[in-house]
């Protein structure tokens, strides 16, 4: 059975994961990456890594250690990733990285963050009164996203009050917000590599038929499938 990683410091926070992906893919085995495991051990029995949500990359980890009151720090989870992320990449694993995911993928492959937001000038993307924001997005062409979603824009949900400053090297834009915020990244030459998507919105809390919702739920597991069946 195809095995996926979710890395977490606290599981129970992370439930909206699992239902989304036991919902599109219920022969799938869902376990978590937390604190005091043997990390290379864990991702060498799987099949595909996910980085999901939750609090702010330490900003030192990306030479700004100066943003360190902007920010609310996971550094269990910093030091959690960054070796998953070595790891699966090191194994060419399938990564879906989804909100801090995204954040902290960028920041351990070389890349800096807008340590908060609203006092950047973005006031479009954290959540108002307990709800995600919505605002639209624009898709660059002959991108993996535009081949997954099929749409040229699409509104999507937002709940984060961090964004991509400088790109990491390997990574490259598939997905932009009107303000300039990086919504997506992708591997930026991906021939050779394993399945790579980071985004800035959440898929697993959009209504199932939303373009950029399960479709991007069926491309991470479809690249699992595949990672699970060559030796």
């Amino acid at each position: 059975m195809p095995s996926i990683l979710i890395t977490s410091t606290d599981p129970s926070q992370h439930a909206n994961y699992d239902r989304w992906l036991q919902r599109l893919e219920s022969d799938i085995q869902l376990r978590y990456l937390t604190p005091g495991m043997d990390i290379g051990a864990e991702i060498a029995a799987t099949d595909g890594l996910l980085l999901p949500g939750g609090g702010d990359p330490d900003p030192a980890l990306y030479g700004r250690p100066e943003l360190l009151h902007l920010c609310n720090v996971d550094a269990a989870r910093d030091t959690l990733e960054f070796t998953a992320i070595r790891e699966a990449v090191d194994r060419q694993l399938p990564i879906l990285g989804i909100c801090r995911g995204m954040q902290v993928m960028n920041v351990a492959l070389g890349g800096t963050l807008i340590a908060d937001l609203p006092t950047s000038g973005f006031d479009a993307h954290h959540r108002t009164a307990g709800k995600d924001r919505v605002h639209a997005i624009r898709i660059l062409p002959d991108t993996m996203l535009q081949s997954i979603g099929a749409v040229a824009d699409s509104d999507v949900n937002s709940a984060h009050h961090q964004g991509i400053d400088l790109v990491a090297p390997r990574l490259a834009v598939s997905a932009s917000c009107a303000d300039g915020t990086v919504e997506a990244l992708e591997w930026r030459q991906p021939s050779g590599k394993p399945f790579l998507l980071l985004v800035h919105w959440h898929p697993e809390r959009l209504p199932a038929d939303h373009p950029l919702a399960d479709s991007i739920g069926h491309a991470f597991l479809n690249a699992i499938r595949t990672s699970h069946s060559t030796p």
